[in-house]
C-alpha cells in the first residue's frame, strides 16, 4: 500500500513538473491555452530573437496571436496536428537536450542548440517537425506589416501583370475527358 502511494505521489509530482508553471495566457479569448502560448511565444522568439537583424521579435510580431488564429481557422484534424507539434516541440528537449527540461526552461541559447539539432537531425520525424514549426512562424513573421517594411516587402496582387485579362487555357481538357 505505501509502494502505490509513493508511485501516485511520484506520478503527481512529474506531471506536476511538466505541465504547470507557464504563467498567465497572453491572449484571454484564444484557442491556445497558456501552455501552448508559453511555448509558441518562447519558439518565436528563438528564431525571431528580440535585437536580432529584424528590430521586432517573434513575440512583438504577434505570433502567438497568428498561431493562435492559424489554429483557431483549421479544420478539427489539422487543429489536433498542430497541437500534437506544439506537445512535441516542448517536451523533445526531455529526451534530446541540450538540457533535460522542457523547451519553455530553456535558456536562449540552449533553445537555439535544441532547434539547430532537430534541423539536423539525423531522424526524419525531428526534422519535419522543425520544418513544420519553421514554417508556421515563418508565415506569421512576414504576415507583420513592420518586418514587412523592414524586409522590404511589397504585396503584389498581379505579378504576372495580366490586370483584367482572361487567359485562356493552353490545354483545356474536355468534359468528356472526366465522365
Amino acid at each position: 500500500m505505501i509502494t502505490l502511494v509513493v508511485v501516485a505521489l511520484v506520478v503527481a509530482g512529474v506531471v506536476a513538473w511538466l505541465f504547470t508553471g507557464y504563467g498567465a495566457p497572453v491572449l484571454r479569448e484564444a484557442t491556445l491555452g497558456a501552455r501552448e502560448q508559453a511555448l509558441v511565444a518562447a519558439v518565436a522568439d528563438a528564431f525571431f530573437p528580440p535585437g536580432g537583424p529584424i528590430p521586432l521579435s517573434g513575440t512583438q510580431a504577434g505570433l502567438v496571436r497568428y498561431f493562435d488564429g492559424y489554429v483557431g481557422r483549421s479544420e478539427p484534424f489539422p487543429r489536433f496536428m498542430l497541437r500534437l507539434l506544439l506537445i512535441y516541440a516542448e517536451l523533445e528537449p526531455l529526451i534530446f537536450g541540450p538540457r533535460h527540461v522542457r523547451f519553455t526552461r530553456l535558456t536562449q541559447d540552449e533553445r537555439l542548440a535544441a532547434l539547430e539539432s532537430a534541423g539536423l537531425s539525423s531522424i526524419y520525424f525531428r526534422r519535419v517537425t522543425f520544418i513544420s514549426m519553421r514554417a508556421v512562424m515563418t508565415m506569421g513573421y512576414l504576415a507583420n506589416a513592420e518586418v514587412a517594411k523592414a524586409m522590404r516587402m511589397t504585396s503584389e496582387a498581379d505579378p504576372f501583370g495580366l490586370g483584367d485579362r482572361v487567359v485562356e487555357d493552353e490545354y483545356p481538357v474536355s468534359p468528356e475527358a472526366h465522365p
